[in-house]
Parts: C-alpha cells; sequence; structure tokens
C-alpha cells in the first residue's frame, strides 16, 4: 500500500500540480488552467477566491466568502478600511484557520481617492517562516 505524502513532501516534488492558479488564464507553456506547483502559492490562489467570493455565492456553504465586492459601491471613510479589515480577518479564521496573517494593509490610495488597496502577507502554519503576499484593489463608491 502507498504511503501518503505530506504536503511539504509534494512541494518538492516538481511533477506535482497542487490546484489550479487564480485568476485562471491561458498559458502558452502550461496549457489553458496553469497549476499551482507548492501549497502557499495554492494558498494564495485559496485567499484570493475567498475574499472575492460573497457570502452565500457558493453553494452549500453559505458563509463562506469575504465580501469584499460589497465594498464596491461604498463611500470611501475610515469606517469601510475598518470593515474590509474584520471582513478579511474574520474569513481567513473561519476558512482557512491554518494560515496566519503576518502583515494586513488596508488603505486609501494616494493617487485614485476612490481606490482600496489591500496587502495581504501571509505563511502557513507548517512552515511558518516562508511568506507570500497578494494584493487586490477596489474602486468604491464616490
Amino acid at each position: 500500500m502507498a504511503r501518503a505524502r505530506g504536503a511539504l513532501e509534494l512541494d518538492l516534488d516538481p511533477d506535482v500540480i497542487i490546484g489550479l492558479s487564480l485568476p485562471m488564464k491561458h498559458d502558452d507553456v502550461k496549457g489553458f488552467f496553469p497549476g499551482t506547483s507548492t501549497t502557499l502559492s495554492q494558498t494564495g490562489s485559496n485567499i484570493r477566491n475567498l475574499l472575492l467570493t460573497n457570502r452565500g455565492e457558493r453553494v452549500g456553504q453559505p458563509t463562506f466568502g469575504g465580501d469584499l465586492l460589497l465594498t464596491l459601491f461604498e463611500p470611501m471613510s475610515d469606517q469601510l478600511i475598518t470593515s474590509v479589515e474584520e471582513r478579511i480577518s474574520e474569513a481567513m479564521v473561519e476558512w482557512l484557520p491554518h494560515v496566519t496573517v503576518n502583515k494586513l494593509n488596508v488603505e486609501q490610495d494616494e493617487s485614485e481617492p476612490n481606490q482600496l488597496n489591500i496587502e495581504l502577507e501571509f505563511s502557513l502554519s507548517m512552515n511558518p517562516e516562508v511568506h507570500d503576499a497578494i494584493s487586490l484593489s477596489f474602486l468604491t463608491g464616490t
């Protein structure tokens, strides 16, 4: 019987694809659905998917999502920034408990006053010294 391989062992195998990279795009080398080759890079795609999904949008998982798209028509304010930080933190704790958020910056863009920029640096509990980051930007209401 074959032994189950752990996540770190799979990360070291260049022939293993962990998951799909988001956003999906055509890649001339990797094909129509390029994959991720490490758990850390797949986690970045998972975070992006979680935060860009509205609660109630995913069938069978009514609380899955970060509701960030709901900010699109909200006026920019300190309260909006605080709300977005709370939504992100709550979604991460509930749906990705194996991920540590090392740094979260949510701020108004300096040159575009209606743009909200989100920078999230994270690591995995199985390998906390290795970090990755994702960035998201939204134009909000006026």
